[in-house]
């Protein structure tokens, strides 16, 4: 999972943030002849750089409006923004979502005068780097507008929810606010007083979404509560103020009293405005517990079943309808479960393993070996990235039930040579399953696949161009081949990654078929007692999990689905011409990007590799 900016747009804006990072396909001119004079000044090629010229200004315009928008947006993507040109906002979280129409209707108008620019650049004109960033933006800005085609759509997902709200993921974001320089700390401080106000805001939203029925569920609602009552327990020793108090002894700027007393401003404001801001959303979310008229998915709110394939095709990258996803995952899971019962008809043995766990017997067991493992491991399949740093840290045990079992932080643009992995002791239940959880968040998933990517200096434009799919999808990918560098025996881990695929897909097919397909609490039962699972508990878990954080389980599946589909499709096509490495050296080339542009460029790819 990576961890990316949690803020809201301004309605309609086509440049959806989040997490991500880029590649830079150069052409390569033949120099074999040299062209005559008259063929120089005869030649398009000045147009095409005029073209080319101002599609980079706007791209540049586009950039810096967007990591202006807050400090911490800034903070995340850009180390020194004043060398790109770009001035720092004040410091602020920014803006919310307006619950005033008037204001929704100004920034769609923006959104359009902007769309209506963007059409007027001539595709074929452009840089091969640049018909990516086109052809992703021009996709962006056809699903952004049916997702804001009706002015209630924005109320049907809100920021606070489990797992992934901005209640859980902001403590993490500004405890990782880099101090670049002693400005920044400045910054920092300032942040924490801004706090409330933007926590009234989120409040005032959530207000309104609740008053028009689409609150969460008790259940959901019940989750957020006791994660925030968690957070609030131990107000001393709140790690935002022991974690600040050891970044504020290592910076080597500061004299003695000035760390003292940055400490003393830091606990202030932690105790009488952060954990303030948490009391007033509790409080808030007390009073709104019980407000929820439709207690479904997306499916179940008025035209929610057309937004919600519009928002998982945005988020998952895929192009393909809601009736082909679920073909897809009633055909992926039927395959995955066949396998399962040979693995354990064909090697009874294997029952032993599933009863007693694996074991994995590589390093010390500690991350930072299994990283040097797997590091030694993808050597012959993926092509190498410069050195670069990373440090692995804990979830914080006021956290740790609230979750996911590990997740990356993306580094900025400009300095991504500081990579933060977190993972969470509640949820590694043993070796193998940190192992791998390594793998998908470190080498060779998230760390080394947005390294790699940033390391071509792609626009920096294309950090903002978001896509969950290709993201988790690759992670997802590369999790499975990690089984075979454990040094587990080949059947073992074959067996072990379809029980893991198995679990993923029916947590995906669960979420399609509630947020897209409509199904209501009694479908969702039912149909995981038709894969044996009949639990209640285990039931309302997880459809409380797809209903609180609607489309999030589907993209980390589809995504590898289309990854696989790739691969089969190149090693197809290509015979004795594919290699493996330079499979993976294309899709991390290519960057995160919708998987139909990526098949687009394949055939390209493919052709000379042929």
């Amino acid at each position: 999972m990576v961890i990316f900016m949690t803020k809201k747009f301004r309605l309609g804006r086509f440049s959806v943030a989040l997490i991500v990072l880029t590649l830079l396909l150069t052409l390569i001119a033949a120099c074999d002849n040299v062209p005559a004079f008259d063929d120089i000044v005869e030649s398009p090629e000045p147009v095409i750089q005029d073209e080319a010229l101002r599609f980079d200004r706007f791209l540049d315009e586009l950039f810096a409006e967007w990591v202006s928008a807050d400090t911490l947006t800034m903070n995340f993507f850009l180390a020194y923004p004043e060398e790109m040109g770009i001035e720092r906002p004040e410091p602020t979280f920014g803006e919310i979502i307006s619950t005033d129409p008037a204001q929704r209707e100004i920034s769609r108008e923006e959104s359009r005068a902007q769309a209506e620019e963007f059409f007027t650049f001539e595709y074929e004109l452009l840089r091969e780097d640049q018909r990516i960033i086109h052809a992703i933006i021009q996709r962006n800005i056809r699903l952004n507008e049916y997702i804001s085609l009706e002015d209630e759509f924005i109320f049907y997902t809100g920021y606070i929810r489990p797992l992934t709200g901005i209640q859980i993921q902001l403590p993490f974001l500004l405890v990782e606010f880099s101090f670049y320089t002693v400005d920044d700390i400045e910054r920092y401080l300032s942040l924490l007083e801004d706090i409330e106000r933007y926590f009234d805001d989120i409040i005032e939203f959530e207000r309104e979404r609740a008053s028009r029925g689409f609150f969460l569920n008790d259940a959901n609602v019940d989750s957020v509560i006791e994660h925030l009552e968690s957070f609030l327990e131990n107000r001393e020793d709140n790690f935002m103020i022991t974690v600040f108090d050891d970044r504020i002894n290592e910076h080597d700027e500061l004299t003695a009293a000035q760390r003292k007393n940055y400490k003393q401003r830091n606990r202030d404001l932690v105790l009488n405005n952060v954990l303030t801001a948490y009391e007033t959303l509790l409080s808030a979310m007390r009073e709104l517990r019980g407000s929820a008229v439709f207690s479904g998915g997306l499916a179940s709110l008025p035209g929610g079943e057309e937004l919600a394939i519009a928002m998982l095709q945005q988020r998952a990258g895929t192009d393909r309808t809601a009736q082909e996803l679920r073909e897809l995952y009633e055909e992926w899971i039927a395959r995955v479960l066949s396998d399962i019962i040979f693995a354990i008809t064909e090697y009874p043995w294997l029952n032993e393993f599933l009863t007693d766990g694996v074991s994995v017997n590589v390093g010390d067991g500690t991350p930072e070996s299994f990283i040097v493992v797997l590091q030694k491991a993808m050597i012959k399949d993926f092509p190498q990235i410069e050195p670069t740093q990373h440090v692995i840290l804990e979830v914080h045990e006021s956290l740790q039930d609230f979750m996911s079992p590990a997740f990356y932080l993306l580094p900025a643009i400009d300095n991504f040579d500081h990579n933060v992995i977190y993972i969470n002791p509640a949820s590694l239940s043993d070796e193998l399953f940190l192992f791998t959880v390594i793998a998908h968040e470190g080498y060779p998933g998230h760390l080394y696949q947005s390294v790699y990517f940033r390391q071509q200096f792609p626009h920096p434009v294309r950090s903002m161009l978001s896509n969950i799919g290709y993201v988790e999808g690759w992670a997802t990918y590369v999790e499975m081949i990690s089984y075979s560098m454990a040094g587990i025996d080949p059947i073992v881990a074959d067996l072990m990654w379809n029980l893991r695929l198995y679990d993923l897909l029916i947590q995906a097919y669960i979420d399609l078929g509630v947020n897209v397909l409509g199904w209501n609490h009694d479908m969702v039962a039912q149909t995981l007692m038709g894969f044996n699972i009949s639990d209640t508990g285990v039931i309302n878990n997880i459809y409380n999990m797809v209903t609180g954080v609607p489309l999030f389980a589907v993209p980390y599946s589809l995504g590898y689905i289309e990854m696989l589909e790739l691969l089969t499709h190149a090693q197809d096509t290509l015979g004795n011409n594919f290699n493996l490495k330079e499979f993976h050296r294309f899709i991390l080339d290519i960057g995160p990007t919708p998987f139909q542009i990526i098949a687009t460029h394949m055939e390209t790819w493919m052709a000379r590799q042929g």
